[in-house]
């Protein structure tokens, strides 16, 4: 199956998350990570998850799943080890047009959820479309390693390069030969350095 790699917006949009083990609360941290509003229900709950509902991070609904919970929802996640629930789960999200993923369950996802390695704006997303999980996973530690903190900052600076640039110069060749100055400048040496200063002093070398 070809998934087509996409990124969805979901700040305050409603998830639903059915399960309550440490999978669904891996799945529940990143979609709060995101803005999501989510629902969580489960007739129990990991340690994790009952602090959040208790901090109003989420919605705790604590029986087992009832046809009707996923509603309204923008997205579904389904976390649970129990194959019957995860197919009804399935079919009733299909048939309400409801994007949905069945943890581990490839066949069952119409959706599937990459590994992620997120430093501010910068986001980069690994995925074997469900044949191999954890290669996702090696990688993405191998990346972590690669792209470290440094570059939530230097995305914050060639935003703000972007926009003085734009206001500079009037032909698209002369912003992007601006660009790739600073994208070629030792900038982000500098960045990870902590020498906020010098930052400063290449941007402007590089207008």
């Amino acid at each position: 199956m070809a998934f087509y790699p996409l990124y969805i917006d979901l700040e305050s949009k409603k998830c639903v998350v059915i399960g309550g083990g440490d999978v669904a609360e891996r799945k529940v941290m990143s979609l709060i990570e995101c803005g999501a509003d989510v629902t969580v229900v489960s007739p129990q709950f990991t340690p994790g998850l009952a602090r959040l509902a208790e901090e109003g991070r989420i919605t705790a609904t604590g029986r087992g799943y009832e046809p009707g919970d996923i509603d309204g929802a923008t997205l579904a996640i389904v976390a649970t080890d129990n194959n019957e629930l995860n197919r009804q789960v399935h079919q009733e999200a299909t048939e309400k047009n409801i994007p949905v993923n069945v943890a581990d369950v490839p066949e069952l996802c119409s959706f599937i959820v990459s590994s992620t390695v997120r430093r501010g704006d910068l986001v980069i997303s690994i995925s074997t479309s469900g044949s191999c999980p954890a290669l996702a996973k090696h990688i993405r530690k191998r990346l972590q390693h690669a792209f470290g903190s440094e570059y939530a900052r230097y995305c914050e600076v060639l935003k703000e390069f972007r926009a003085q640039i734009a206001g500079r110069y009037d032909e698209p060749e002369e912003r992007k030969q601006a660009l790739n100055r600073l994208l070629k400048s030792d900038v982000l040496d500098l960045i990870k350095e902590g020498k906020d200063g010098e930052v400063e002093e290449r941007v402007r070398s590089c207008i």
